[in-house]
């Protein structure tokens, strides 16, 4: 059963990796396996992820981001699986603030009675600046993010934001994020990935900006960089190399994408066998 950790006792596990040279790896987790598997391979922290759930039934991040399910509801179920088979890793949830109907700290608290130690706000961001203004106007928009980081912080629970600018980075930092991750948009790559123009070099001077927003306010916050074309390991270097990122989070490229090849590649070994007839 995995353990409860406040915030305080997180951010001292990430900065004795940090101190230790290590980079951190923070994965997405759809399933009891990827969850299993992850801590066995070192995970820093493992995310609950409604995004992992859609990708695991084969339709892909955005899937989350459609009125097909309630994400929350989600990660309730999800921790039930997930929680048990992890021991020490501590466990946060990509997890929505914006349903009106479920209050932050009753939600928060739903959520560590649950065995999760953290969160990580649902981007409301990814929908765009136009369905965003319109939601906001109602109350559902991404004020809801940062009011939901002020409440976790409050109940000391780890907070992990995600900021697409340089602004978002700021506000998110000085409501008391434990960690910025600079989000380049929807991974690339395999069967199901997004398409991408971003380069390596755009999602490294991106994220710089927003790493350097961040530490201007707060110079401990932990740095950490995820999306578009960063889908693989090498990428992942890439980044470090040309940025202050202290880790990476995968999402489709720490479970989706693995999966993939592993059972293309399984798959066609068997049936590249030949039968020998006596």
């Amino acid at each position: 059963m995995a353990r409860r950790y406040t915030s305080k006792e997180i951010v001292e596990r990430l900065q004795a990796e940090i101190s230790r040279g290590k980079p951190l790896f923070i994965p997405n987790c759809g399933m009891g396996l990827s969850a299993k598997l992850q801590e066995k391979g070192g995970a820093d922290l493992i995310i609950i992820s409604p995004t992992s759930y859609g990708r695991l039934k084969g339709l892909g991040s955005l899937a989350a981001f459609l009125p097909f399910w309630d994400v929350n509801q989600i990660i309730f179920d999800l921790a039930k699986e997930i929680v048990p088979v992890v021991k020490e890793t501590p466990i946060i949830s990509l997890s929505s603030p914006h349903n009106p109907l479920l209050p932050n700290k009753a939600h928060l608290q739903k959520l560590w009675d649950l065995g999760i130690s953290g969160i990580n706000p649902f981007i409301s961001r990814i929908y765009g600046d136009s369905f965003g203004e319109q939601i906001e106007q109602i109350g559902m928009g991404w004020n809801n993010e940062v009011e939901f980081v002020k409440a976790a912080k409050e109940m000391n629970m780890f907070a992990f934001s995600f900021a697409f600018t340089v602004k978002d980075a700021e506000i998110l930092t000085e409501a008391g994020s434990d960690v910025i991750c600079s989000h380049v948009g929807a991974t690339k790559g395999g069967v199901i990935g997004a398409k991408t123009a971003m380069t390596l070099d755009d999602a490294a001077q991106v994220s710089q900006e927003i790493f350097d927003a961040a530490k201007k306010i707060n110079k401990n916050i932990i740095l950490i960089a995820h999306g578009g074309p960063i889908e693989t390991p090498k990428d992942a270097e890439y980044i470090f190399k040309h940025t202050n990122a202290q880790g990476f989070l995968g999402g489709s490229a720490a479970e989706r994408m693995p999966i993939e090849k592993a059972i293309v590649e399984i798959t066609a070994e068997y049936k590249n066998i030949l039968i020998t007839k006596r």
